[in-house]
């Protein structure tokens, strides 16, 4: 299985509508959401994967982006307590921070009994073996972050999935990526408890208020796709041909990335007719410009049906 890590940026919840119907089946992805917004931002996400009859992980305690003060994170907790009740979509994940006690823990197992749960630990805290005896047999799966010794765990957690959460993108200035870069080992390799990671993003939470591109130089699109010699995944990456900082507009610049990945696939056939690469091509035939919100969503829309198809 494969577990990407989300913050429930606009983006990522369009790429999850998205593909939700091509996880597989079973479920071969099961995405991580970490929200940083309201709770109204998830309705479309948990709709879709409730009738696609597929689940996620969703943290219950978020605290970042516009979560972080005590009355939103109260009227976030409000608005979700029926979605959370949907066990045959949510699975209830707690994110452990350094601070988090192991009553808040137990608490934790105790409101969410008999249901199929999940830690997140990115940072020092709960040590392995004090971690060990809350569990009491809980149906838990734990994600251990890229600054937290994973195989501490795996000899602490004897018979619990703990599956590393990897950054394996690198994240360069658009004009500096390679042709390709590796992402990871053959998916089917890290059974039987799966992987995880950030998927094709900066493993960072994302900025509050509005961002940043309107000035952007080079554009960068990042299609994944599985090498047929090695069943590795890498990642191709598509540069615009005008790299000038604020012209010509993005969305023609887009239009330039887009286009050499076109003329990759009529050469190779590597990347995966996915809803992703479909839309992507389709913005080149009919000239449509679009942004780099709505590229991210197709790019990650294809990371995800590849990963999915490659399991």
């Amino acid at each position: 299985m494969y577990f990407p890590y989300l913050y429930g940026k606009q983006s990522e919840r369009f790429a999850l509508i998205d593909v939700v119907g091509h996880l597989g089946a079973p479920q071969k992805v099961v995405p991580i959401l970490e929200p940083y917004s309201p709770a109204r931002d998830l309705t479309k996400v948990l709709d879709a994967f409730a009738a696609a009859s597929a689940q996620l992980h969703l943290v219950v305690n978020p605290t970042r982006g516009g979560l972080q003060t005590p009355d939103d994170q109260a009227a976030w907790a409000a608005a979700m307590a029926t979605p959370l009740a949907q066990s045959s979509v949510i699975i209830p994940t707690l994110h452990v921070f350094a601070a988090t006690t192991a009553a808040e823990i137990t608490s934790f197992f105790t409101i969410y009994a008999g249901r199929q749960v999940g830690l997140v630990i990115l940072a020092e805290g709960v040590a392995p073996t004090a971690l060990a005896p809350l569990l009491h047999g809980a149906q838990v799966r734990v994600f251990i972050g890229p600054r937290v010794a994973p195989t501490d765990y795996q000899a602490a957690l004897t018979g619990v999935p703990v599956i590393p959460l990897a950054p394996r993108f690198t994240v360069l200035r658009n004009a500096d990526y390679p042709a390709v870069s590796p992402f990871s080992l053959d998916p089917a390799s890290y059974r039987p408890d799966g992987f995880g990671d950030f998927m094709i993003l900066d493993p960072k939470p994302p900025r509050v208020g509005p961002g940043g591109g309107n000035g952007a130089g080079a554009v960068a699109v990042h299609m994944t796709y599985q090498d047929t010699t090695t069943s590795e995944l890498r990642v191709q990456h598509f540069l615009s041909d005008d790299r000038t900082a604020g012209a010509p507009p993005i969305g023609v610049k887009l239009l330039q990335a887009i286009a050499h990945l076109d003329a990759e696939q009529a050469a190779s056939g590597r990347f995966l007719p996915s809803p992703g690469f479909a839309a992507l091509h389709q913005l080149r035939v009919d000239g449509h410009e679009t942004n780099l919100a709505k590229s991210k969503r197709q790019q990650l829309s294809h990371h995800l049906f590849t990963v999915a198809a490659a399991l």
